[in-house]
């Protein structure tokens, strides 16, 4: 009997020895992030530590945060893919991995991007990403069983000439005098081949069926990472970038609020009906798009009641409750009559300033600088820049860790809360 409870001390013992050396680890790398808080090498290793604990969230955040001391650091590239990866954003995945490819070319890039072609059932496309491994590295043992696995013959790719898939796309996100040597540091790789993907890649030349996710697969989100974003349009004078902008937003699953006036509506019927058909809102710009700073209840109310029977002639429907004043332009005065008419009026915490056709770059900064949770964003439908560079925008909003959401998905407490 005390041979039996001496056993049991003593591995009650080391078990908390080790609990505790585990704890102590967590504590000092914490510690680091802290103390040096604009080091990417120390924030790249508090990313694996969060990732380790399954706080894949906050190891996107600190991840991207690193990037911004150390833009070059393939790695931290990689590791945001698998991240994304696990929590099933094949598509997003897919982007980081080809962004850190131009970069520098590393093998274990390649084999990430082999596990999301053949999650996508693009067994060539797999194989492809395989012998680009293989090329780098031939010993690499986990891409030679993978090509065994998907019944590939056993193959080495430095000794055969490959040929890039038409579908593999350059991505934008990495500019081209970026070409530079990166400072090594270790990547982490999570075990991902087993999860199946959430929605196909964007690569996908043939209709895939997809496998539900099993959702003991899916990664809680922390409490204090990630929430929801508000992307808006605004729509009154032209459609310059409307199927650009509506095509992205379904490739990604957004579904966003548009903030149209009556006379969009009018002009644009077959648009304005696509908006709805693909799942996002109509809510009311005006009639007209007039200055309303200074209007009367009354010029308010025909304003807006103009705008609804346009839109009931054009969608058969009213628009949702929302209302924002044309140019930005209100005061107390004038929302409160809003208010009183059964509207909330929605102004914006980023404005993008597309419509005055800035370089895509600098419409796209102004997201990244600002971006925070339950953002309100400004764009608008006849923006050219706007539509190319929407896809960027998604894909900072997504890499953080946010949602994008319509403001009807709002419950009574988060209206309150909008600008």
């Amino acid at each position: 009997m005390n041979l039996v409870r001496t056993a049991r001390t003593v591995i009650l013992l080391a078990v908390f020895c080790y609990l505790a050396v585990l704890l102590s680890a967590q504590t000092s790398i914490e510690a680091l992030a802290a103390a040096y808080p604009n080091n990417p090498e120390v924030l790249n290793s508090y990313g694996i530590e969060l990732a380790n604990r399954g706080d894949l969230m906050g190891a996107i955040s600190t991840w991207r945060r690193a990037l911004d001391y150390d833009r070059k650091n393939v790695h931290l590239y990689n590791n945001i893919g698998s991240a994304l990866k696990r929590l099933g954003h094949d598509r997003h995945a897919y982007a980081w991995y080809t962004a850190a490819l131009q970069i520098k070319q590393v093998y274990w890039t390649y084999y990430n991007l082999a596990i999301l072609y053949r999650d996508c059932g693009q067994t060539k496309e797999a194989g492809w990403a395989l012998d680009q491994a293989l090329r780098l590295n031939p010993q690499f043992t986990q891409a030679i069983e993978m090509r065994e696995r998907i019944g590939l013959a056993p193959q080495i790719a430095a000794q055969s000439a490959v040929k890039t898939p038409e579908s593999f796309p350059a991505s934008t996100m990495i500019s081209q005098n970026e070409q530079e040597r990166v400072v090594t540091v270790p990547s982490f790789v999570p075990e991902i081949e087993e999860l199946a993907p959430t929605r196909p890649l964007a690569t996908v030349q043939k209709p895939v069926k997809q496998k539900k996710r099993p959702a003991a697969d899916i990664s809680p989100l922390p409490v204090d990472a990630g929430g929801q974003v508000f992307l808006t349009f605004d729509g009154g004078a032209t459609d310059a970038g409307f199927d650009s902008i509506v095509d992205s937003l379904r490739r990604y699953g957004v579904r966003c609020t548009f903030f149209l006036t009556g006379k969009f509506a009018e002009k644009y019927p077959e648009k304005c009906r696509r908006l709805l058909t693909e799942g996002h809102e109509i809510a009311n710009h005006s009639m007209n798009h007039p200055n309303m700073k200074s209007f009367s209840k009354d010029k308010i109310a025909a304003e807006i009641g103009a705008a609804e029977q346009a839109f009931i002639k054009v969608l058969g429907r009213r628009g949702a409750p929302f209302f924002r004043f044309p140019f930005g332009a209100q005061n107390k005065k004038v929302e409160q009559i809003v208010e009183e008419l059964g509207y909330h009026p929605v102004y914006w915490h980023i404005d993008t300033i597309d419509w005055r056709e800035d370089p895509v770059n600098t419409i796209i900064s102004r997201v990244d600088n600002k971006l925070r949770r339950n953002a309100v964003i400004l764009m608008h439908l006849g923006s050219r820049n706007g539509a190319k560079a929407l896809d960027r925008i998604l894909d900072i909003i997504t890499g953080r860790g946010y949602t994008l959401a319509r403001l009807s998905d709002l419950d009574a407490s988060q209206l309150a809360a909008l600008p």
